[in-house]
């Protein structure tokens, strides 16, 4: 069991990665670009992430782990900002590459200002909590920069997301302890609003959303136009 935090990884990786080369999409044309959009990511999110982690926010159960950390985070959480943002990439890019219909481009504006609202009654419910205050304060900031960058296939990312929280909330599941006696991730209720679908803390729908969502804009900014 000790490596069961890198099987999540690789499971969540392993058909995104294998179907980068397929003759329809050519993802693996766009590596540059999607590991650019990833790395930003990563400066943003890993910072705190340690730091969440010095603090007791959340910390990892190491009778699954192999061992090796850095930074305090362990090997397995350093892999899982690679593997799980290539996937939700890929998704997009492919669907965008793809010429999937962007069946949520008219509402659009309205599933942004429902994460404005959202990130808002996450705000106020849990004020003072660490998880719960960062998490909604950056999608709340972040959303609004992603209004005024206004980047190109926004419905697209949406559908994305929407389609994602399916794979997310099994992977996530076996993270926080759905399917073993002990989670992987723990987390401290006190600095969350203690509500959790399944065995996932609610602000992880956020947290996702944040992720992808950096990833989503940096891609689009620095690709060249198609």
């Amino acid at each position: 069991m000790n490596s069961l935090y890198l099987w999540v990884n690789l499971g969540a990786i392993f058909f995104p990665f294998i179907l980068s080369f397929n003759k329809l999409g050519h993802f693996y044309r766009r590596w540059k670009y999607i590991f650019m959009s990833i790395a930003a990511m990563s400066v943003c999110i890993i910072s705190w992430d340690v730091l969440f982690t010095l603090l007791g926010v959340w910390g990892f159960n190491e009778e699954y782990l192999l061992g090796p950390s850095l930074l305090l985070l362990p090997l397995e959480e350093w892999l899982f900002f690679i593997c799980i943002p290539y996937a939700f990439m890929f998704l997009y890019d492919q669907l965008v590459i793809l010429k999937a219909k962007n069946v949520l481009q008219p509402i659009e504006k309205y599933l942004d200002f429902f994460f404005l609202t959202a990130a808002s009654a996450y705000l106020i419910a849990g004020f003072g909590n660490i998880y719960t205050t960062t998490i909604a304060s950056l999608v709340f900031i972040f959303t609004l920069i992603m209004m005024k960058l206004n980047p190109p296939h926004r419905g697209i990312f949406y559908l994305s997301y929407i389609i994602i929280l399916i794979p997310f909330t099994a992977v996530n599941g076996i993270l926080t302890g759905f399917i073993t006696p002990e989670p992987i991730v723990w987390y401290n209720n006190a600095e969350n609003l203690g509500i959790r679908f399944l065995t996932i803390p609610i602000e992880d729908y956020l947290y996702y959303f944040l992720m992808y969502g950096i990833c989503y804009v940096v891609y689009e900014r620095v690709k060249p136009a198609s």
